[in-house]
C-alpha cells in the first residue's frame, strides 16, 4: 500500500510538471504572447532594472516631478532604441556574405552596435543624472556600489558551487 502512495504521488508530480511545462511552451509560442508582456512593461512606464521610477522613489525620495521626468527619459531612450535598431547590423551575417568568414568585418559590426546602444545609454545617464540633486547622485551612485558588491557575491557563490560539483563530477568519473 506504501509502494502505491508513493508510485502514485510521484506519477501525479511528474503529470503536473509536464502539463506546467506544456502550458508555458504553448504560452510562449502564442503570437500574442510577446506583445502582452511588452504591453505590460508599457503600462508600467518602462521601469526595469536599477531605473525603476518606484523603486528610486523610495531610495533617492523623488519628487513627483523627478518622476515624471525620469520616465519622459527612460521613453525617449526605448524610442532612441526604436528608432536606432535599423541601424543594428547582425555581424555574423555581414562576415560572411562573401563566402568566407571576414573576421575585421564581424568585430567591425559588433563594435558599431556596442557603440550606437553605449550611446543611447550615456545620452540617458547624463539627463538622469541631471535631474537628480547632489544629495541623490552620491546615494544612487552608493545603490550601484551596493548592487555590483551583491553581484559579485552571488556569483562568487555559484564559482563556489560550480567547483564543488565539478570537483565531485572528476571523482565520480575516476572510480
Amino acid at each position: 500500500m506504501k509502494k502505491f502512495k508513493i508510485l502514485f504521488l510521484s506519477a501525479l508530480f511528474f503529470a503536473g510538471m509536464y502539463l506546467s511545462g506544456s502550458a508555458s511552451a504553448f504560452t510562449m509560442k502564442h503570437p500574442n504572447f510577446m506583445r502582452h508582456k511588452f504591453m505590460r512593461c508599457r503600462k508600467m512606464g518602462l521601469e526595469m532594472g536599477m531605473f525603476n521610477v518606484f523603486m528610486l522613489k523610495k531610495k533617492l525620495h523623488l519628487t513627483k516631478n523627478q518622476i515624471h521626468q525620469v520616465r519622459a527619459i527612460k521613453r525617449q531612450e526605448f524610442m532612441a532604441f526604436k528608432s536606432n535598431i535599423g541601424n543594428f547590423k547582425n555581424p555574423l551575417l555581414t562576415s560572411v556574405k562573401s563566402g568566407t568568414f571576414n573576421k575585421n568585418i564581424f568585430v567591425s559590426d559588433i563594435t558599431n552596435n556596442v557603440k550606437n546602444m553605449a550611446e543611447i545609454k550615456a545620452n540617458f545617464l547624463a539627463k538622469f543624472f541631471n535631474i537628480l540633486t547632489p544629495k541623490q547622485r552620491s546615494k544612487f551612485v552608493f545603490l550601484m556600489k551596493k548592487m555590483i558588491k551583491n553581484r559579485i557575491k552571488r556569483l562568487e557563490f555559484m564559482k563556489k558551487t560550480i567547483n564543488e560539483k565539478i570537483k565531485l563530477m572528476k571523482e565520480n568519473l575516476a572510480k
